[in-house]
């Protein structure tokens, strides 16, 4: 057995166990580098090592800008029909006539846990609900349709308690009902992919884990699934899959300015073993995932657009959105020949259609942070920041779509200088989609934005 620890500098400390064979020694090095520090280009003096990009809606987000008012998905709590004093009286006579399994007992139960949970009465509302769940399970099979709203209703409970482990345990549980019960094409099984995402994808941001890469896999186990099963079931250009692939896409934005995890170091144990433990085969397929973020990247987004070629009633304008996800893919890895160039390309598709000028306008006449979907905006789990203050600057943003010149105009120095200090290295790492005049890239002078900072 040969035990190799690495060091690598400024990165974070991590250890990974896993056991390969000779011949898979180097390949893995190669991702495990890549692995511990997210950049996966070699740094010098010469080239020296890029800053991530700001995570734009986490770290900071533009006050007037419209993504703010996203709204994660909260289902509709239930009416309570008569005070839990009662319904407790209720849930007793019907469990004396018929006993304490009898599938009569889960409408009282659920009107049990409605009323406690109105009442904040968390804690017996949870429980309320999991006999309920329990007795579904007994009568009608482990995994019913009708569970679904119930264990809704636990986790909405649970996350009045600020319980968000045993929330978590519940979200994955409400996804095997649902995926045991819909069809991959059934636009509820859309629906449910995408909470279950959105609710990782919380996760992750609100580092509710010790190890967060895992979520990471998970998400992007979740949308490939999605995409072979449309593929299987509908063929491989079918439009069912687009809407994962775009899930899909924004995973590669989550990965790509992975932080690392809070140990520091990296140590890597080889040796000949007939069988590899799961955890290690999932940080292996991380360092692969991790080093070829901008590649796979890509990959999703030609596959979108084969998808839209490949169907006589594609539009113009979703041929023209798909080019300018490739353009802003270009610019957050900082491609930004290949990204003037696709940007120009996006241009060029909508400048003669009839309500093309209305898309320009939109898409290009003032320069937009960057991801252009929601990504790092915060879900439902509180995100790990203290502190919170308003930045106001007056900057340049280049053809390259970085922000130059950077003036903070408030607060002043002497009232928050960490604020001030922040919202100027945020500020300086934002990647933004240029401004076109003319399909031409063009930097955009004298831009002054208010932004809200977290730290």
């Amino acid at each position: 057995m040969v035990k190799l620890q690495m060091r690598v500098p400024g990165s974070n400390r991590f250890e990974l166990r896993g056991w390969i064979g000779g011949a898979a020694i180097s390949a893995w090095l190669g991702c495990a580098v890549a692995y511990a520090d997210s950049s996966v280009q070699c740094c010098n003096s010469v080239a020296p090592e890029m800053p991530p990009a700001t995570p734009y809606g986490s770290t900071m987000y533009r006050h007037n800008d419209p993504r703010n008012n996203y709204q994660p998905y909260k289902p509709i709590p239930i009416d309570a029909t008569a005070p839990a004093e009662d319904m407790y009286l209720w849930v007793s006579m019907r469990e004396l006539r018929r006993g304490p399994y009898a599938p009569e007992l889960v409408p009282e139960l659920r009107g049990l846990g409605a009323a406690l949970f109105q009442e904040q009465q968390f804690h017996d509302a949870i429980d309320a609900y999991s006999r309920a769940i329990h007795l579904l399970r007994i009568n009608e099979g482990l995994k019913t349709s009708s569970q679904t709203g119930l264990v809704e209703q636990v986790i909405e409970a649970q996350m009045e308690v600020g319980d968000y482990i045993a929330a978590d345990g519940q979200q994955e549980y409400l996804f095997r009902i649902r995926k045991a019960t819909l069809a991959a094409d059934d636009p509820a099984m859309l629906a449910a992919v995408e909470q279950y995402a959105d609710w990782h994808r919380a996760a992750y941001l609100g580092q509710l884990d010790r190890y967060r890469f895992p979520r990471l896999v998970d998400l992007i186990d979740l949308y490939s699934g999605m995409v072979e099963a449309v593929a299987e079931e509908e063929g491989e250009f079918n439009r069912d899959m687009l809407p994962y692939l775009a899930g899909m896409l924004k995973t590669e934005y989550l990965l790509s300015i992975y932080p690392g995890e809070k140990e520091e170091g990296l140590q890597v144990e080889l040796g000949q073993k007939d069988e590899m433990d799961l955890p290690d085969l999932t940080k292996m397929r991380f360092a692969m995932f991790l080093n070829g973020n901008y590649r796979y990247g890509h990959k999703t987004i030609r596959r979108m657009r084969a998808i839209l070629e490949n169907d006589p009633e594609t539009t113009p304008l979703e041929l023209a959105e798909v080019q300018l996800a490739l353009a802003d893919w270009y610019q957050w890895h900082r491609r930004y020949a290949q990204a003037i160039r696709a940007y120009g390309e996006a241009w060029q598709m909508m400048a003669e259609e009839p309500d093309g000028g209305k898309w320009l306008q939109a898409s290009f006449d003032d320069p937009l942070e960057l991801p252009a979907q929601i990504v790092f905006q915060p879900g439902r789990m509180p995100l790990r920041m203290n502190h919170a203050a308003q930045v106001t600057a007056r900057f340049v943003v280049s053809r390259h779509g970085e922000a130059k010149n950077i003036e903070i105009l408030s607060p002043d120095k002497d009232e928050n200088q960490p604020a001030v200090t922040r919202g100027y290295k945020y500020l300086r790492d934002m990647r933004f989609r240029p401004r076109l005049t003319n399909g031409v890239v063009v930097a955009a002078k004298d831009l002054e934005r208010t932004y809200n900072i977290r730290y």
